[in-house]
């Protein structure tokens, strides 16, 4: 079946038939957006902005079991280009962005069991599309993004105990529109992005316990603007985003850290760019947002 997508369209990956199904679309089609796997098995998706370039505050609720969206509480601040990391008590923390006039330094905590956000210290220093993971140690590690277009190299570390931020060492390459995943390992893997006019192709791995970056092996192809999942079997799945000639991609890759070697995974129905990637409790991938047209097709 022949058709296109939308921003509010949303697809399903399964790791076990290499392939792509349809899943429910949201009630707003979102770019930049942010959507995180919670404790109960929902994903919160969170801000963004909509076809007509305006900012969102909203947020809605994805049940997997019902295949529903569902509106959740809506953030204090309208924001893009953030990060919204699962931390371990349950909550969600969300990390700075984009405002519309200026980049963020502003955080916010999402509570799924009251539905409600409340404020969280600030980064120390303002960025969007960066990255925001949680560690094995229960910290969140910021990195890279761009702040008055400059792309950066420094990183952060949240402690969700003091509700502090502290400086880590900063990435070899200073980069933003990239992707950093949590490897099994407990070390974070970065991937591609942009450093100023150049697309990368590079990687990094991040060891929170010596506090230092070392060098991984490059993808097949500079991409920024994609996502990186790590799936149950401890291989990283990477969707979309754009090549180094600004062409929105549909190919997908695969990475195994045992080998650091990259392999090729099964394209996505659609080219896609600004989107998000989840792994659902059932093993499956569920990709949402950002892509040409208005409709979806399976691919399975």
């Amino acid at each position: 079946m022949e058709s296109s997508f939308g921003p509010d369209s949303c697809e399903l990956y399964d790791p076990a038939s290499n392939g792509w199904s349809t899943a429910a679309n949201m009630s707003s089609a979102r770019y930049r957006l942010t959507a995180t796997l919670l404790s109960c098995g929902k994903v919160l998706v969170t801000g963004g902005f909509d076809e007509r370039a305006k900012r969102l505050s909203s947020c809605e609720l994805y049940d997997p079991i019902l295949t529903r969206w569902n509106t959740a509480a809506k953030m204090s601040s309208a924001r893009y280009g953030h990060t919204a990391t699962l931390l371990s008590c349950g909550k969600v923390l969300v990390t700075a962005g984009y405002g519309g006039s200026q980049t963020l330094s502003s955080c916010e905590l999402y509570d799924p069991t009251s539905n409600r956000w409340s404020t969280a210290a600030n980064v120390l220093s303002a960025r969007h599309v960066h990255t925001a993971t949680l560690l094995s140690c229960g910290k969140v590690l910021v990195t890279g993004g761009t702040e008055r277009a400059k792309s950066l190299s420094s990183c952060e570390l949240y402690d969700p105990i003091s509700n502090r931020w502290s400086t880590a060492t900063n990435m070899s390459s200073a980069r933003h529109v990239h992707t950093a995943t949590l490897l099994s390992c407990g070390k974070v893997l970065v991937i591609g992005g942009i450093d100023g006019s150049q697309k990368l192709s590079s990687c990094e791995l991040y060891d929170p316990a010596s506090n230092r970056w070392s060098t991984a092996t490059h993808m097949s192809s500079a991409r920024y603007g994609h996502t990186a999942t790590l799936l149950s079997s401890g291989k990283v799945l990477v969707t979309g985003g754009f090549d180094e000639r600004a062409q929105r991609l549909s190919s997908c890759e695969l990475y195994d850290p045992t080998s650091n070697r990259w392999s090729t995974a099964a394209n996505m129905s659609s080219a896609r760019y600004g989107h998000t990637a989840t792994l659902l409790s059932c093993g499956k991938v569920l990709v949402t947002g950002a892509s040409n047209g208005s409709s979806a097709k399976v691919y399975d």
